[in-house]
């Protein structure tokens, strides 16, 4: 495994694909943040650091020196200070944060005098070539260098048995790499999708014979879960996307109110991303909102958790993480009472809803309630 980007590339206003970024921050607070991650995977044994490209002061303050050719955090700071001796690679040398400032191969010589073992991605490799046969020449580098270098890396090559090559039959290659994909899927589910609130222990897990309907927020035709809610309770089955104005909502909360008993809703296809509140709607945000207060309501939220923060105030949530159709159909198990959650929040996403939330019942449907609030 690679642990990567020493020292720590999270606090950055540029892009290093495109310029140097600046981190001007002390050593004590460096310790305290940045470094912390990789002084625990160091102790826990991990093979490889990949090194940013940071002007990083408080390690070396040669004025536009990247941390990825720099000896004070190569070899005095990552392998002396904190150390590690396994296998350390640049980030890609062909960057604008290393290549502005030392081009034509300099990054190159820069890198292995610095102390790392692999350089990725150089770009010009007689160029570099070049800068490293001249640095041996000044002796800024010596062939010992070079050959502890090459040792290091072949002896990794042994271990992982690279010496001896075995070709990959390729027949059947891409069934056979994704032959687990479903089995473990569905595993992550059932371990990570979280009852977050239940406050009608008579509707969840719901139980057949009553009138039940499912609102599908950000989908246009059945999906699994939609399709499962259907087989399992011949629910009615509504859409609404994200595209749709206020007035169908609206007339949607109308057509709805004192049809059904329960009212089952999913929020699907918003983006991983929070602006503009995920990509969901005002509409479709105000139609879920309404129907909890309208009306009983079971509502399941399919991909980032933090867009949860909307629906804080639901009587019956659970937080479901992703929005495939394996998760979607563990996810209406769930609600069926064929599995239990087990799952915690692993964020805060509002006030009432902090990290480590989930309600974890010890017992299928139809046997004595207990729950307990994590």
């Amino acid at each position: 495994a690679c642990a990567k980007h020493f020292p720590g590339h999270g606090d950055v206003a540029v892009d290093s694909h495109f310029d140097l970024p600046v981190i001007p921050k002390t050593k004590s607070q460096l310790d305290s943040l940045e470094l912390y991650p990789f002084k625990q995977a160091i102790n826990a044994g991990i093979g490889s650091v990949m090194v940013a490209h940071l002007q990083v002061n408080a390690i070396d303050n040669t004025a536009n020196k990247p941390t990825s050719i720099s000896y004070n955090a190569i070899t005095r700071l990552l392998r002396n200070e904190m150390g590690f001796k396994g296998i350390t690679f640049t980030d890609a040398l062909e960057m604008q944060a290393v290549k502005k400032y030392y081009p034509d191969g300099e990054a190159s010589a820069q890198a292995l005098i610095a102390g790392n073992d692999m350089l990725c991605l150089p770009g010009d490799i007689p160029g570099s070539i070049k800068k490293i046969k001249a640095a041996i020449k000044k002796k800024k580098l010596s062939w010992e260098d070079i050959d502890a270098h090459v040792k290091k890396v072949l002896v990794v090559k042994y271990q992982y048995g690279l010496a001896n090559r075995v070709p990959v039959n390729a027949y059947r290659l891409t069934q056979e790499l994704n032959s687990k994909i479903e089995s473990t899927t569905r595993l992550v589910a059932e371990q990570a999708i979280t009852l977050l609130r239940n406050t009608d222990a008579a509707n969840y897990p719901l139980v057949k014979g009553k009138r039940i309907a499912y609102v599908g927020v950000g989908i246009t035709k059945d999906n699994a879960f939609a399709r499962q809610v259907r087989n399992d309770y011949d629910a009615q089955v509504y859409y609404f996307d994200y595209k749709q104005p206020a007035e169908k909502a609206q007339q949607l909360l109308q057509y709805l109110k004192d049809e059904y008993d329960v009212v089952v809703i999913g929020v699907h296809n918003y983006s991983r991303r929070p602006a503009n509140n995920f990509g969901i709607s005002q509409a479709a945000q105000n139609l879920v909102q309404k129907l909890q207060q309208q009306q009983r309501c079971i509502t399941f939220v399919f991909g980032n958790p933090y867009a949860i923060k909307n629906y804080c105030s639901a009587g019956v949530l659970l937080a479901s993480y992703e929005d495939d159709a394996i998760t979607q159909s563990t996810a209406a198990d769930m609600l069926n009472g064929r599995l239990v959650a087990k799952g915690k929040l692993p964020v805060t996403v509002c006030e009432s809803l902090q990290f480590g939330t989930g309600i974890i019942a010890s017992r299928l449907l139809n046997t004595a309630p207990a729950a307990e609030l994590g």
